[in-house]
Order: C-alpha cells, then sequence, then structure tokens
C-alpha cells in the first residue's frame, strides 16, 4: 500500500511538474508574440508632389528650337506681346480678378521665353550688353542658378517694374527667359513661375 501511495505521488509530481513546464513555455510564446507584432498605424495621406500637381498642365513646344516646358491650365498664350529686343518666342501669363487692359501688369504673372539669339561673345558679355543700363539707373543683381540641370545667370532688374531674366547659351545661341508677378497673389504666382522653369526643357 505505501508502495503504491509512493507511486501515485510520484506521478502526481510528474504531471504538475510538467503542467507547470508546459504553462510556462505557452506564457513566453504569448510574450513573445506581443513583443514581435507590430501595431498597425494609420496609414497617412501622400503629399501631393510636382509631378501629381503638373498633370493637367498644358505644354508648350517649339520644334523649330526645340524648346518646351509645362503651364497651369488658369494661365493662358498672350500672341501680342512684345518684351525682347529680338522677339518673344511665346509669352504664357495668368491674369488676376483687379488687372485690367493696357496697364502694366500689377495683378498676374508672366512668363516670356525669347527668340533664340546667334552670339559669338560669352554669356557673361552678352548679359552685360544687354542689363548694363536701365531707365532706373540702378544696377541689376546678377547670380548664377541651375533650371532643370542647366546653369543660367540671373538678371533682377526694376525698371518700370521689376523682372527677373534667365539666360545660357547653347552652341552659340543664347536662350532666355523673363518671369514676373505683382499682385495679391503673388506668393502663389511665384511659386507656380518657379515650377514652370523646372519644366522648361531646351536643346541638349
Amino acid at each position: 500500500m505505501a508502495k503504491q501511495d509512493n507511486l501515485n505521488f510520484s506521478i502526481n509530481r510528474n504531471l504538475g511538474v510538467v503542467f507547470i513546464f508546459v504553462l510556462i513555455i505557452l506564457g513566453v510564446v504569448f510574450i513573445g508574440t506581443k513583443i514581435s507584432t507590430p501595431s498597425v498605424q494609420p496609414q497617412q495621406p501622400t503629399s501631393p508632389d510636382t509631378t501629381s500637381t503638373q498633370s493637367g498642365w498644358k505644354t508648350f513646344e517649339n520644334n523649330r528650337y526645340n524648346i518646351s516646358f509645362k503651364y497651369p491650365p488658369s494661365w493662358s498664350i498672350n500672341p501680342s506681346s512684345q518684351v525682347f529686343e529680338n522677339g518673344d518666342l511665346v509669352a504664357v501669363q495668368f491674369i488676376g480678378q483687379t488687372q485690367t487692359d493696357q496697364t502694366e501688369l500689377y495683378d498676374g504673372a508672366r512668363f516670356i521665353v525669347m527668340v533664340p539669339q546667334q552670339t559669338s561673345l560669352n554669356l557673361n558679355s552678352w548679359v552685360n550688353n544687354r542689363h548694363g543700363s536701365n531707365v532706373s539707373g540702378t544696377p541689376p543683381q546678377i547670380s548664377s542658378k541651375v533650371i532643370n540641370g542647366v546653369s543660367f545667370t540671373k538678371v533682377y532688374e526694376c525698371g518700370l517694374g521689376c523682372f527677373t531674366y534667365y539666360y545660357t547659351v547653347i552652341r552659340g545661341q543664347v536662350y532666355g527667359v523673363m518671369v514676373s508677378a505683382a499682385g495679391p497673389q503673388q506668393v502663389e504666382l511665384d511659386a507656380t513661375i518657379e515650377e514652370i522653369l523646372q519644366t522648361l526643357v531646351l536643346p541638349n
């Protein structure tokens, strides 16, 4: 009888040890699963980039000079523009609500591309000849800027209004752009002009 009791006690003790051991394993597995499973974060909306912003833009393309750029659908072509001495290839503009006809631009923006001009001068000499003097007598501010991978000379000039010009020389031809913005939406229009500039494509 004593041997039977000892045997039962030994079996029960072994079963208890096994049961406790199984509980420990299950607990470790459960805790490990909770730690390793990442919590699901709510998906953040994707911020719009330049490409999506320009998806509905119009494209200007001139095959003769291999010049192209994109501009917003709210902008329009001005066929009577005459800014550059050598002629305007194209002018696109945005006209604000308070802008009136036959006046200087005070509510809107313009992006004007010049007809490329042949030159034997280097870019600095050409720019100095073109912008050496102006109506106000104040010398222009000249700096450098890379646009869509191309190095330009930037000229900020104030006379009858303030305008920014960008020039570069490719194989003996000067390519130029004039931009300006004014009015209550000037900050937004300046940003749009920067986007248009980044779509500008010139001959390789």
